[in-house]
């Protein structure tokens, strides 16, 4: 994927000249921010469209709110979405990392502080299968056709009960936590909205592979219960579905490095539907 031409600053960051490009994802670009003495980076959105259950307004409002769980906000943008932080210190959340106690117990609790944060009263509940079919829809304008398959599983669970009356991050994987000794910084909230920490514990969990004991550990460190074995594959279809239907999104804006997620996906929920 090729980086697109570095935006110019705005005003407020004269003090900072940009970098070269620290990150490309699908729908950013992140590029190092430098000043005397000081750090950051400058996220550009790579469209003017926002992607599906974007709300860049939102956003800034959360990440005002969020303190330390969140990285330092220098500049925002909430039209464009564009988007300057502090640089924070710390490295991607991985799996092995939480088999210490200390770490594990951290995450949890900052999870749940994250959870309590104030939330828009007038957002859209965020609910993965109704996410997962907007993300469908749009790519069907694009010409992307679903697998039958997970087109019917995904429309059997759209009424399936999910809270929504706290604020979640909706995007957490490893690389949208990063952890420094037990603290923790929580990246990427344009997605935040209100639902459900049990689907979204889910997703982290599944996002870094981890096994029974570590997700139990987590649950507990946050002070929840493991889901029973038949709601967790619920939830982790729900998190599947909506991994596939973002690819296929990704894969209508032209961005092929989806097809990777997008097989992923399918493989997870064929595995899902034969257990």
């Amino acid at each position: 994927m090729k980086a697109p031409e570095a935006p110019p600053l705005p005003s407020v960051l004269a003090d900072y000249t940009l970098g070269g490009t620290a990150g490309l994802g699908w729908t950013n670009t992140v590029y190092a921010l430098q000043a005397p003495g000081r750090r950051g980076f400058f996220r550009a959105p790579r469209s003017a469209t926002p992607p599906p259950g974007v709300d860049w307004a939102r956003e800034g409002a959360l990440l005002a709110a969020a303190g330390s769980l969140a990285a330092a906000v220098l500049f925002f943008d909430p039209d464009s979405g564009r988007l300057a932080t502090e640089a924070c210190p710390g490295t991607p959340l991985d799996a092995p990392s939480l088999k210490a106690g200390p770490c594990c117990q951290a995450l949890g609790q900052q999870l749940r502080q994250l959870h309590a944060l104030p939330y828009p009263k007038d957002a859209t509940p965020f609910h993965p299968a109704r996410y997962a079919l907007r993300c469908l829809q749009r790519a069907g304008a694009q010409g992307i056709s679903a697998d039958p398959r997970w087109q019917g599983r995904l429309e059997t669970l759209l009424p399936y009960p999910l809270r929504s009356d706290r604020l979640t991050h909706n995007d957490l994987h490893g690389g949208n936590v990063l952890r420094h000794g037990t603290q923790f910084t929580f990246l990427d909230w344009e997605l935040a909205s209100r639902g459900d920490p049990r689907f979204e514990l889910v997703t982290l969990a599944t996002h870094l592979g981890l096994g029974r004991r570590q997700a139990t550990a987590l649950f507990s460190s946050y002070g929840a219960v493991l889901p029973s074995d038949r709601e967790w594959r619920t939830l982790e279809t729900l998190h599947w579905l909506r991994e596939y239907a973002w690819a296929l999104w990704a894969r209508g804006e032209g961005i092929t490095e989806a097809e990777v997620q997008e097989g992923q996906a399918a493989e997870a929920l064929e595995r899902l539907g034969s257990a």
